[in-house]
């Protein structure tokens, strides 16, 4: 190999560890989205948005980290007393990529009028993502 197949090696190398290393620290962190003014509805979901707060998670027949997930959201919803829903990202692909749902499982914290306020891709980190439905719950007590 020449000097510059090595040198194009070690770039990819870097680039795919430094890729790594990014999605290592941001996946499953809880973002806050209250800026965005993107909403949901009950029509969008299929189900009466809790007006306390709603957990959406996108999730697909594939997805290795979904059935976690789905247990975490399930215990959180079942603790903060709001409602859950678990929507399959391939049966309804429209909504999927109207939010730009890019990978599963992604989580969506809704407040009492649907607007998304927190997001999550991949699997969520749990006491940052309790500590957000703790907090949206608490505002409608």
């Amino acid at each position: 190999m020449d000097l510059a197949g090595v040198a194009a090696a070690v770039g990819a190398l870097a680039a795919a560890s430094a890729f790594g290393l990014w999605r290592k620290r941001s996946d499953g962190t809880v973002r806050d989205e209250s800026a965005t003014a993107e909403r949901l509805s009950a029509a969008d979901l299929g189900i009466d948005l809790d007006p306390r707060a709603t957990l959406v998670q996108f999730s697909s027949k594939v997805c290795r980290y979904c059935g976690p997930t789905r247990r975490v959201l399930t215990e959180l919803a079942d603790q903060h007393t709001v409602a859950y829903l678990d929507i399959d990202a391939e049966e309804h692909l429209d909504l999927a990529r109207r939010l730009t749902v890019l990978r599963t499982p992604t989580v969506l914290l809704l407040d009492g009028t649907g607007r998304i306020t927190h997001r999550v891709s991949g699997p969520p980190r749990r006491a940052e993502l309790a500590a957000a439905v703790s907090a949206l719950a608490s505002l409608h007590q």
